[in-house]
């Protein structure tokens, strides 16, 4: 694959393997500064990593770029992975990069956008049920974790699953973000994170910290799947829950890998947890549409929803520099987010300036039956 990953290449001296990287051109990501937003929440300054804009539309592809690297680096025969979604569209897209073939094992329930788009990869995708949701969970989460592990010996797959647990190596791309974050934006006071298993917190902290600069990390987690926030701020005996009552796709972690080490990342950093509801993430989806053009997936939005809440609980000083991680982009989970699903009307060519007069007038704040002659 000879191509610059703009991800990997520029620290490829730190990660744990050297190009040339499989690569669809992830990485290198803008942050934008979110003017009009700081402007309606009092605060001078916020600005959002747009990690919604790599291929696939998640931050996910950077963790995919290195993992098809090492596994066609040290000859693999393919590679397994369970995740929640965004994940398994990487590695999927990424595993066809590097022609390597794979399995996905979705872990239900998991937005149709994010089934099918994987579908269309020649990976073998399979739905697990029981995982996230029901009695049998947590038993049925360690059998899927003891059947990926022997799936994985028995055929030679490099197991893909994003997080340090099974994949310390290949998550150290998740680094580059915060690198990324050190070059674009050092004055940056806080990172808030949307946390599902806790990886990407991790790898942003570890970043951050060897560049010296000192951020506070925020987690930021649904109320009702919130097992590293509830760690953080009830001190309970293990970043762990019985069940998950989220319906916040892509966060819904109720036993999350790196559960102790992001809270480990948080609490050396001076940060903390912020848990919100589902309805305050989806408020926040909206805002970023309405206010700054961003159309990011629910569970990318709750780190605006935690610094909206941090804000009104005077959690955050006006001189404040915060940095949202926007995760992923919108369209990989239409059904649970806030667009307006009022159907499109239908239009001869003869009404279009009787539309479009309407539509000024109602700019105006007034309103016209017929347009202009």
């Amino acid at each position: 694959m000879g191509h610059v990953s703009p991800a990997l290449d520029p620290y490829s001296s730190e990660l744990p393997a050297s190009g040339p990287y499989v690569t669809l051109g992830e990485g290198n990501t803008p942050t934008l500064p979110l003017e009009r937003l700081a402007g309606e929440l009092g605060i001078g300054q916020i600005a959002a990593k747009l990690e919604s804009v790599n291929p696939t539309g998640a931050y996910s592809d950077r963790a995919a770029a290195l993992t098809m690297t090492m596994a066609r680096q040290q000859d693999y025969r393919g590679w397994i992975v369970t995740t929640s979604g965004n994940a398994g569209l990487s590695m999927a897209a990424y595993g066809a990069r590097a022609g390597l073939p794979g399995v996905v094992l979705l872990e239900d329930p998991v937005p149709e956008e994010k089934v099918s788009a994987c579908m269309g990869y020649s990976a073998e995708v399979q739905l697990v049920h029981g995982v996230i949701e029901g009695d049998e969970s947590r038993s049925n989460l360690i059998w899927l974790y003891d059947e990926v592990r022997a799936a994985a010996e028995r055929y030679n797959l490099f197991i893909a699953t994003p997080n340090h647990l099974f994949n310390p190596e290949g998550i150290r791309a998740l680094d580059t973000i915060g690198y990324e974050i050190a070059e674009q934006l050092p004055s940056a006071t806080h990172v808030y994170v949307p946390t599902g298993s806790g990886a990407l917190i991790v790898a942003i902290g570890r970043a951050l910290a060897q560049r010296g600069l000192t951020p506070k990390l925020v987690a930021a987690q649904p109320a009702g799947c919130a097992p590293i926030a509830r760690y953080l701020v009830d001190h309970v005996a293990t970043p762990e829950i019985e069940r998950c009552y989220s319906h916040t796709s892509a966060l819904q972690q109720a036993r999350p890998a790196d559960g102790y080490a992001a809270a480990d990342a948080v609490t050396a950093s001076g940060g903390w947890g912020t848990m919100i509801s589902d309805q305050a993430i989806l408020t926040a989806q909206r805002r970023l549409v309405a206010a700054e053009g961003l159309f990011v997936e629910p569970a990318a939005a709750a780190g605006l929803a935690a610094l909206m809440t941090d804000i009104a609980a005077e959690r955050i000083d006006q001189d404040a520099h915060p940095v949202i991680v926007l995760t992923s982009a919108g369209w990989k989970d239409l059904a649970n987010g806030t667009l307006d699903a009022t159907p499109v009307d239908t239009i001869d060519v003869d009404d279009i300036p009787a539309t479009v007069n309407d539509w000024a007038a109602m700019l105006d704040g007034t309103k016209q039956s017929t347009a202009p002659a």
